[in-house]
């Protein structure tokens, strides 16, 4: 079987703007994709983000996907912390919360909306500890 990049859609009536936010989230940049309405931004991964918007004769759902998209930062031993300082980030952009952020016994997380509607998360693990990394292996 050939190899293969798993890549994500996001249908926008905004592409290019869509795009730009998801980009800052990631510490990246937008780039432009087959035309005027497509861009995408590219993962550490090699996998892509496409947002594009659908033709007119495509009905589709402008908000609220049953899928989402799930930023993780760097493990921290405060991830509360480290998340609230992400949650501004993205406040300061466009994006807004979902309730109060959750802390768990795998750190730290928050359902955020982006500036169309669409439902995305960000996490922030606990820093592993000794125990935790030898039950990985």
């Amino acid at each position: 079987m050939p190899l293969m990049n798993i890549n994500f859609v996001i249908a926008s009536e905004n592409p290019k703007e869509l795009s730009d936010f998801y980009a800052k989230i990631n510490s990246d940049k937008a780039n432009k994709g087959f035309n005027t309405t497509h861009y995408f931004i590219s993962l550490s991964n090699r996998s892509k983000i496409h947002f594009y918007r659908p033709n007119e004769n495509h009905e589709w759902q402008r908000k609220g996907n049953s899928t989402s998209l799930c930023f993780q930062g760097e493990p921290s031993k405060d991830p509360l912390m480290f998340l609230e300082r992400w949650i501004s980030e993205i406040l300061e952009i466009g994006g807004r919360t979902m309730g109060p952020p959750k802390l768990a016994g795998f750190g730290s997380e928050q359902w955020m909306l982006d500036p169309e509607g669409n439902q995305f998360l960000i996490l922030v693990p606990y820093f592993p500890n000794e125990s935790a990394i030898k039950s990985l292996m």
